[in-house]
Formats: C-alpha cells, sequence, structure tokens
C-alpha cells in the first residue's frame, strides 16, 4: 500500500505541475492576443494537457501492476491502449466501469479521479476568464 501511495502523490503531482506549467502558457498567449485563434490554441493546449496527464497515469498503472501492485480485472490481459482508455475515463472522473482495478491500484485510480476533478476545475477556470475577457474586449 506505501508504493501505491508513493507513486500515487509523485503521479499527482507531476500531473498537476505539467498541467499548470501548461495553463500558464495558455494564459501567456491570451495576454498576447485575445483573437479567436489565440482562443482556439488554448483550448488546443488544455486538450493536449489533460491527454498527457491520463498517459502519465497509464504509465503509472502499467508500472505499478509491473511491480506487482494490483492489476485490472480484464480479460485478455490489459494492452497499452487499455490503460490509456481506463486512465482517460478515470481522470474525467466518468468511471464507465468496463474495467476496473483491484488491490492497490484501487488508490491510484481514487487519487486520478481528484487529480482530474482538480485539473478539470483549472481548465474551467481559464476558460471563464478566456470567456469573461471576450465580452469585455
Amino acid at each position: 500500500m506505501i508504493a501505491a501511495l508513493v507513486l500515487s502523490i509523485a503521479l499527482f503531482l507531476t500531473s498537476v505541475g505539467a498541467h499548470l506549467s501548461i495553463l500558464g502558457v495558455g494564459r501567456r498567449m491570451l495576454d498576447a492576443r485575445r483573437d479567436f485563434s489565440a482562443k482556439l490554441a488554448v483550448v488546443l493546449l488544455v486538450l493536449a494537457s489533460h491527454l498527457l496527464v491520463a498517459t502519465l497515469f497509464a504509465a503509472g498503472f502499467w508500472l505499478a501492476a509491473e511491480l506487482d501492485l494490483g492489476g485490472f480485472d480484464k480479460t485478455p490481459a490489459m494492452s497499452a491502449m487499455d490503460y490509456f482508455y481506463f486512465s482517460l475515463i478515470n481522470v474525467t472522473t466518468l468511471g464507465l466501469g468496463d474495467i476496473y482495478p483491484t488491490e492497490h491500484l484501487r488508490v491510484i485510480a481514487g487519487v486520478e479521479a481528484l487529480t482530474g476533478f482538480a485539473l478539470i476545475s483549472c481548465s474551467a477556470q481559464l476558460f471563464w476568464t478566456m470567456m469573461k475577457e471576450g465580452e469585455n474586449a
């Protein structure tokens, strides 16, 4: 369980750091230009950031499974796409339940859902600011 918590914290910190850095780039882009193309670029940056977070957690799930911290209730065995799919569904807090973690991987899944909720909130705040500034321009 300790290994899963340590891995979860490392994934959380890496994901939050990367996401906030990418949002900072987007914010600077908006400060420089406030036209429609700049807003579209920011939207693409946010999408890329969320996909990066899902990829980081997918790699974390793979590593945890390799370290025998748990697995997934899925037959046949998990592929790279399965890890990414599960991570993407989990980080968005959608949680379809067609693939689910077992043992200590459940800790990582919980931390990923919390991470996703927090980062989606950060992205929403940037979108709100972007749209609010558009009204005042």
